[in-house]
């Protein structure tokens, strides 16, 4: 962690801050919403590193009983796969991040957690946002499952 804020403090590029929140479905049959906070670095013009944190509720599906809630924190990064557009305001990028959760209610176990996937992503006239829309594979110590997360960027 004190290696990414050094590089990020020598780095020329400005850090930014992103929220994604949207509904997660694990193996198994629970649900519930999903939010993640990242602070990242661009590192050149494809290529950023990410510190982040999430949130998860986990309704339990009709055949068991209590919900269950994990917390977590990790490093990960994304790549520029493509742009589009004569200004490059849009861009397919592929996101990954490893790190650990811990239950913060229920009976779930801590452990590591993942996820990868692809983001699409659009930066309107003001060039300090960028909103998007990625779509995750997630993994937690006992369980996998899918997320759909709507996002929002700002640039420092």
């Amino acid at each position: 962690m004190l290696l990414a804020l050094l590089l990020a403090a020598t780095a020329p590029a400005r850090p930014y801050l992103e929220m994604q929140a949207g509904p997660v479905f694990l193996h198994g049959g629970g649900s519930g919403p999903l939010l993640r906070i990242t602070l990242g670095q661009r590192f050149g013009g494809r290529l950023m590193g990410e510190l982040w944190l999430t949130g998860v509720l986990e309704s339990a599906p009709s055949s068991s009983r209590g919900d269950t809630a994990l917390l977590g924190g990790g490093a990960g990064g994304r790549l520029l796969l493509r742009s589009f557009g004569a200004d490059d305001k849009l861009g397919l990028w592929a996101r990954a991040g490893v790190g650990w959760s811990a239950p913060a209610a229920g009976s779930a176990d801590q452990g590591p957690s993942a996820f990868g996937g692809l983001m699409l992503a659009f930066q309107p006239f003001v060039k300090r946002f960028a909103v998007g829309l990625e779509g995750d594979a997630m993994a937690f110590k006992t369980t996998v499952g899918f997320a759909l997360l709507p996002s929002l960027r700002c640039t420092f």
